[in-house]
């Protein structure tokens, strides 16, 4: 399950909202308490969070990274243990964006916990407050819709306003229509400019290669920057359970995604 919310607040505002546990009542209307002796996030940090109705769950944070802005915790216990990666993501103009993915199997049974995760995640990216820092640098790529392919794709969400990929200092962030797509940039093996795809194969959706579990996100068949994974990552499958070697991406300028990317396009 991945939940996500774009806002204008800056990222490192975002982060230090995301790692400080007494900020958590403030974004997250779910949480009436945290207890814990952790003042900021670290990896070992323990703690019981408070909810509605006298719910508490217990929490263990068990990797985080300040420079990629991205934790995990741990939240419950023995077999009802739910994983949770949180990643706070620079986009265009200045603002964040913050995705919440669960890890398999979990990922089917909390569905419910989508809404208010969503309603907390809204609120931590447009609260304001903070200084403002200097916006970082990201580069937005369109997809290149062929008439054909844009008609086959429309009943699935995917049109020019609901798809981008966007380049930053440490992501790769890919929408395409209710699809996302994150991964750290030192994640990226390769990149090769690729085309001549056939129509049934890759028009419609995002396709799943059964051969290689690769996926493709196509809205031509002309040409495409096809891109391989040190680490496969999720997108295709809303529980995360399917994971991707590698991507293809029908965007307009294929050769500048891969310059952007850091590879020569080849």
């Amino acid at each position: 399950m991945l939940v996500e919310a774009y806002g204008p607040a800056h990222p490192d505002e975002v982060w230090r909202r995301f790692t400080d546990p007494a900020e958590w009542p403030v974004w997250a209307p779910q949480i009436r308490a945290v207890q814990t002796d952790a003042t900021v996030l670290a990896v070992g940090a323990t703690g019981r969070v408070h909810g509605p109705a006298g719910v508490a769950v217990d929490f263990r944070i068990t990797d985080l990274d300040a420079g990629l802005r991205s934790w995990t915790w741990e939240v419950g216990r023995g077999p009802a243990t739910v994983g949770m990666d949180h990643h706070v993501l620079p986009a265009p103009g200045g603002g964040t964006r913050v995705l919440l993915r669960v890890h398999p199997p979990a990922a089917t049974l909390v569905q419910p916990y989508r809404v208010p995760a969503g309603i907390a995640l809204r609120r931590l990216v447009s609260t304001p407050g903070g200084a403002g820092g200097t916006p970082e640098a990201v580069q937005s790529f369109d997809f290149a819709f062929a008439p054909a392919y844009a008609l086959a794709a429309r009943p699935f969400g995917i049109r020019p306003g609901t798809t981008t990929v966007e380049v930053g200092p440490r992501w790769l962030y890919v929408r395409y229509g209710p699809w996302r797509l994150a991964t750290p940039r030192d994640n990226i093996a390769s990149a090769e400019v690729t085309g001549g795809f056939s129509f049934v194969k890759t028009a419609g959706p995002p396709h799943l290669s059964f051969s290689d579990r690769g996926i493709s996100m196509t809205t031509n068949g002309d040409a495409a920057l096809c891109l391989t994974f040190h680490e496969p990552v999720p997108a295709i499958d809303p529980t995360a359970t399917i994971t991707h070697p590698g991507a293809t991406l029908a965007v307009a300028e294929p050769e500048r995604l891969a310059e952007a990317l850091g590879f020569a396009a080849s």
